[in-house]
Order: structure tokens, then C-alpha cells, then sequence
């Protein structure tokens, strides 16, 4: 099993804390094997930038995304917890959605420094938005009230607002992440009381919200002339900081009142913010001194003359090149962030594949051998930390009921392998829909307009002046629907008791043939039942796809659907052209329709079958009574009738558990997205039969 942790601060901070940057995720996902994941987050928030980076890298990762927030998802953290295809929240964990912000405006503080920072504001928090209210199915300006009321939920309350999936009242919350709680307007105050921290101030707090440390200021000094050289170097000026977008909100109480131009060491910095510095004397340091101490820091001879040039004191410069040093040693070292793959982590994907060999029958990884001779009840046992020998079904009742009442990770292998074995058989089931509808998949659940172009406008002569006239296209619009669809299913206590992995093949293998099947049901009823825009089902007179009265499988009743096809013009005119490649049946015209393109040794060029090798015969059960269909195939871009899809990132059906291992069994649902629509209906024929 694929799995992230995702623990303390969003993107690069100044101080010394866990922080999870893009980069980090970016290639941490690049080595996974495109199977589930799951992805576990505790973080108090960070940069709001970071974290939509980090939601669409999770949100692109090609396999099934299931987040679980060990302690809280807050501000940009609960923006990545929904990149989960199934969020859920252990009991005492807490998410907490909000506007993003931040606390600098860059440019001098005008009227239009300030309005090109709101209006890249209200984009940001419009992107959030969008994402919320898509999970959530709300519209943007339901999902932008609750971001500016600082919302905070425990598991059930985001259940109940779309937020979250599931809760696991089996599984305590972890502690929440280190992390400045008191930026937050409305954080609770026992959060506040178990991280206190440190009031930082409001320099060191601008930077984190900037996303770097705060560093001297770059330029002139103060026009003031009464300001002391010790007094010049502890002015940092906020507004020429570069500015990125935070995810922390402006608290209600405590604005801050002061300019942010101007932060002396009387606003509260501690020596853990800014390091102490020595005193100097007043007047520009000497060239030599400069220069010593920055080859002494590994610096460079521009970096001696750009700092004389801007009159910098040795205080400041000093500053400048213990920030330069850190951000360096970040670069080399990289962040403290718990994205590791423990031995914890490892012994799960071996459990996991070695059930998935067991039950399966394949071929064991060499991770997977060790654990091969093992029954699922001594898995349990180990995960739980169960002590003894499995002797009698007590014993293993026993071990089964350990599993699911501790932080075991038994329930977690157990379902992981699971849905590797049910997409294995899914995948083996080669449903007919598939070879005559082209697949599109969807991005949520709304209904989605797919909207065919007609052709190139056909060229026209260039006259003497030189104008080149320009065409248009046509366009015609249909839509198309996802659906969700569910059915529970168990794993009995006598299977698990027995250790009965052959039962269990059984029952997944027999989910993975009803889901195709289902999916080939489905999409028959609903092909030869829908209507296009204009009223009409695919295959109708006013189409010219239609045969005036049904007759068998014959050369001549073949031809004239091909006929119909090939005259079939586009939307813009032009005839398309097309030929047939697929002869679609029901099993009472099967035989009848291999044998018009079998291939015969014509002794005369009359008997010469010439739908050989030019029509292959598809045939399926959903197709009842002497209806025969011509089609041009998926193959062909632009030519199906119908098209099929998945919802983005979720292909194939998944198996959650509902009901962990316990003395009557194991109780999981089995989810399936499958969306279905008619688009054209110019590449197909049909023939009421005889």
C-alpha cells in the first residue's frame, strides 16, 4: 500500500518545525506504483499556495486517494484533505476551513497596492471555494460564507456538511501539530492551551505568512535623521518583502495597529525569531571588515560591493547572510517533514501483497514471502499485538476482535488488499460497450455538456486582393451524466475464522464479473433508450439511420445500411464518409451474422463474400430478439454514438469497509462512479431484424 503523512506546517517556515513542501510531494509521488493511497494529515495550515499545489498534485495521482486526518486539517491543510476520494476523521480530530490571506501588502501600501493585493485574494479564495463546494455539492458563494466565517468541524459535523466521508470511532485523534494556533480568529481555546507557544511577533508572524523569514531591509536607510545606527538596524521594512498568498486569517481581535513599515525590537522578538546581534558604532563599517566577514560566510566579491553600496551596517549585514546560510541549509539538508516509509509502512504493503498472492494464487513479492505461510488470523495477531498461540476459534475470534479495537493495522491490509484483488478481476472482464462507445471521464458530478464540433469549413479561393475568407464551425451540444452507485457486502466470520481464502476469491471474483456486467446492462438500457437534444433517440427516421422495416442479416440489407452511413453529412455540410467496421447483435442473430462475414473460396466472383474481413460481429445478451446495429466503432475519433466515463482518478470499483473485523465478520460497501451519453448519432445504423 501507498502511504503519505503529511505532519506539521504547509510549504517552507522559518522556524524549527515539521513542514511538508510541493517539492516534497512531487516526488514522493513520482516513486509510487499508481496503487491506493492513503494520505494522513495533521497540520495547523502554511501557504495557502503550497497547499493547492499539494491538493492538485493528490488530485492527479492516477490511483484512489484516501485521506484520513490523524489530528487536524486546518486553513490550507483541509484544502488538501480534499483531494481524498474518501476523507475520514478519527474521533477528537477537527478540520477548519477559511479565507486565505495575508498580513503584507507589497509596493509601497497605496490605494492600488492594496486593491491588486485584494483582487489577488479574491481569486485565491475563489479557487478554494471551488474546491470546497465541489466536495461539498454547494454552490461557490455557500462555500465562501463558511471560509469567512472560520469554520471549525469534528467528524460528524463535516459528514453532515460534505466535507468528510466517514468518522472511526475505533481510532483516537492524534495530537494536533505544532503550529501558531493563536493567528486564528476563532481557534478553540483548548487548542490554544495545549500549544501556548510563543507570541511571535508580528515581524517574525508577516514572515511566516509571506512564506520566508523576515530579512533586513534592501535599500536606503530611513531619510530620518535622528535615527541611531542601532535603531536603523533593527528597521525591517514589511512592504518590500516579496509577498505570497497565506492561508492564515486575519484575526478579529488584536489588529494589528502599528505600521507594518516599522517593527523594532519592543514588539516581543524573541532570540528564537532573531538571533541577537552585536551593537556597532555609528558610520558605514569599512570595506575591509565587510569583506572579511563575508568570505568568511562563503560570500562573494558582488555580494561585498552590493551590500557597500547600499550602505548597509555590519548588523545588518550580518542578519542578511545568517538568513542567506539557513535557507541554504534547508536546500541541502531538506525539510523535517514526516514523509518516510518506516518499517511499519513496509510491513503493510507486504501483508498486503502477501494476502493479494494467497488469495489470488500469483507469485509472492520478495517483501511479501515472509508472511506467506501466514494465516489472516496470525496477520491479525501480529498487528494487534495479540500474545499466544492461535490454538481454538476463541483464540482467533479473539485476535479478529483485537484488530479492530486497537490502532491495528489489520482492517487497513486487509481492505487494501482486498480492492487490489477486485480491481484485478474487474480489469480481466472485457464488457462489449467498450468497443463501440468512446470513453470521456467526468470531473465531478454535475451534469456535463459534451460538445461535438462539426467538421473543417471546406476552403475557398483566394481572390486577387489577397483576403482569405474565414469559415465557421458547427457545434451541436448533448450532456452527459455521472451516477454514483453502492451495494454492501460481507466477509462472513466463518470465512475469516476458517481462513477460507478461496471463498473469498470467490466472492471478489464474482463483485469484479457483476460489475462489468452491471456496467454492460446499464449502458444497452440506456443507449437504445436516450434522446439527443433534439427530441429523438439515437437511431430514428429523422436521422436516415433507421430501416423503413426490418428484414434478416442479408448482403443487400447490409449494403443499404452501409449506404446510410457513408451519405451521413456534418454538421457543417459535408458528407462524412464513414464505414462500418462493427455488426452488433443478440445471441438469436449470432450465427446468422458470422455467417455473412465468414470467409468463403468463392469459385465465381457473383459468390465472392465481400463483408469479409470488413465487419467483425459483436455480440451481447442485453441485445434481446432479431435487432441488428452497423456501427463505425470507438475507434474512429469523433464516430461514437455513445460515450462512457469514470469520475477522474476513480476507474474502477472500490471496496471500503463500514464495519470493522468483529465477531460477525467483516462488513465493507463496494462504490462504482459510471457515467453514460449519446452524442451523435451519424456513425450508426439500425435494423429492426426479421
Amino acid at each position: 500500500m501507498n502511504e503519505m503523512v503529511i505532519y506539521g506546517t504547509i510549504g517552507a517556515t522559518f522556524w524549527e518545525e515539521d513542514h511538508v513542501t510541493p517539492a516534497q510531494v512531487r516526488e514522493r509521488l513520482a516513486g509510487m506504483d499508481g496503487g491506493p493511497l492513503t494520505v494522513r494529515i495533521n497540520s495547523g495550515g502554511g501557504i495557502a499556495m503550497d497547499g493547492q499545489t499539494i491538493y492538485t498534485l493528490l488530485r492527479n495521482y492516477p490511483g484512489p486517494v484516501e485521506v484520513v486526518i490523524d489530528g487536524v486539517a486546518m486553513s490550507a491543510a483541509s484544502l488538501i484533505a480534499m483531494a481524498g476520494d474518501t476523507i475520514t476523521m478519527p474521533a477528537g480530530s477537527l478540520m477548519m476551513i477559511h479565507d486565505p490571506a495575508h498580513f503584507i501588502t507589497s509596493g509601497r501600501g497605496t490605494e492600488e497596492d492594496h486593491l491588486t493585493s485584494a483582487r489577488a485574494l479574491r481569486v485565491a479564495a475563489n479557487a478554494y471555494a471551488d474546491v470546497y463546494a465541489s466536495r461539498a455539492g454547494m454552490s461557490r458563494d455557500a462555500a465562501r460564507e463558511i471560509m469567512r466565517a472560520e469554520t471549525y468541524y469534528d467528524g460528524p459535523g463535516a459528514i453532515e456538511a460534505g466535507f468528510a466521508d466517514a468518522t472511526d470511532e475505533t481510532a483516537a485523534a492524534a495530537e494536533a501539530a505544532d503550529f501558531d494556533y493563536s493567528i486564528y480568529a476563532h481557534a478553540p481555546e483548548a487548542l490554544l492551551q495545549r500549544h501556548p507557544g510563543k507570541r511571535r511577533s508580528k515581524t517574525a508572524v508577516m514572515a511566516m505568512m509571506a512564506g520566508h523569514p523576515a530579512q533586513p531591509r534592501k535599500g536606503s536607510k530611513m531619510a530620518d535623521d535622528t535615527t541611531t545606527p542601532e535603531e536603523e538596524d533593527t528597521i525591517t521594512t514589511a512592504d518590500e518583502e516579496s509577498t505570497t498568498l497565506s492561508d492564515a486569517s486575519t484575526p478579529a481581535t488584536g489588529e494589528v495597529e502599528e505600521e507594518a513599515a516599522t517593527v523594532t525590537a519592543e514588539d516581543g522578538e524573541d532570540e528564537e525569531d532573531t538571533p541577537p546581534m552585536q551593537s556597532v558604532a555609528s558610520g558605514p563599517p569599512a570595506i575591509a571588515d565587510v569583506r572579511a566577514l563575508v568570505d568568511l560566510s562563503g560570500g562573494t566579491a558582488d555580494d561585498v560591493l552590493d551590500y557597500v553600496q547600499r550602505g548597509m551596517s555590519m548588523d545588518a549585514i550580518t542578519r542578511d547572510l545568517r538568513a542567506r546560510k539557513q535557507q541554504e541549509t534547508q536546500t541541502m539538508t531538506g525539510p523535517r517533514a514526516r514523509i518516510t516509509r518506516d518499517e511499519r509502512t513496509t510491513r503493510r504493503q507486504a501483508m498486503t501483497e502477501a494476502i493479494v498472492a494467497q488469495v489470488g494464487r500469483g507469485d509472492p513479492t520478495d517483501r511479501a514471502r515472509p508472511y506467506m505461510g501466514q494465516s489472516l488470523a496470525q496477520m491479525a495477531a501480529d498487528c494487534a499485538g495479540y500474545r499466544g498461540p492461535l490454538r481454538s476459534a476463541g483464540d482467533r475470534i479473539e485476535a479478529f476482535t483485537m484488530a479492530s479495537h486497537s490502532t491495528s493495522d489489520f482492517p487497513a491490509i486487509f481492505e487494501n488488499a482486498l480492492n487490489k484483488l477486485l480491481l484485478e478481476r474487474y480489469q480481466v472482464a472485457e464488457p462489449t460497450y467498450r468497443r463501440i462507445a468512446r470513453q470521456r471521464n467526468f470531473s465531478d458530478f454535475r451534469p456535463t455538456n459534451l460538445v461535438r464540433a462539426g467538421d473543417f469549413p471546406s476552403l475557398q479561393a483566394i481572390n486577387e486582393t489577397g483576403e482569405i475568407k474565414f469559415g465557421t464551425f458547427g457545434e451541436n451540444k448533448e450532456t452527459a451524466v455521472l451516477t454514483p452507485y453502492g451495494i454492501g457486502l460481507t466477509i462472513s466470520r466463518q470465512m475469516m475464522i476458517n481462513d477460507d481464502l478461496g471463498a473469498i476469491e470467490e466472492v471478489l471474483a464474482g463483485y469484479g464479473d457483476s460489475i462489468a456486467q452491471f456496467e454492460e446492462s446499464t449502458f444497452y438500457a440506456f443507449a437504445f433508450s436516450a434522446a439527443l437534444s433534439d427530441g429523438n433517440p439515437v437511431f430514428h427516421s429523422s436521422h436516415n439511420n433507421l430501416a423503413g422495416s426490418g428484414t434478416a442479416i442479408t448482403v443487400a440489407a447490409v449494403s443499404a445500411g452501409r449506404a446510410a452511413i457513408r451519405k451521413q453529412k456534418s454538421l457543417d455540410g459535408q458528407k462524412l464518409n464513414w464505414a462500418p467496421s462493427i455488426l452488433l447483435v443478440g445471441p438469436d442473430k449470432e450465427t446468422e451474422a458470422e455467417q455473412l462475414v465468414s470467409e468463403i473460396q468463392a469459385a465465381k466472383m457473383s459468390d465472392v463474400n465481400i463483408f469479409s474481413g470488413r465487419l467483425q460481429v459483436v455480440t451481447t445478451a442485453e441485445i434481446t430478439g432479431n435487432a441488428w446495429h452497423l456501427l463505425v466503432g470507438s475507434e474512429r475519433a469523433g464516430a461514437a454514438c455513445w460515450v462512457y466515463g469514470y469520475l477522474d482518478g476513480a476507474e474502477a470499483p472500490r471496496l471500503r469497509r463500514e464495519e470493522p473485523f468483529g465477531r460477525q465478520g467483516f462488513s465493507m460497501t463496494v462504490e462504482h462512479d459510471f457515467g453514460l451519453g449519446a452524442v451523435d448519432y451519424r456513425g450508426g445504423y439500425k435494423n429492426p431484424g426479421a
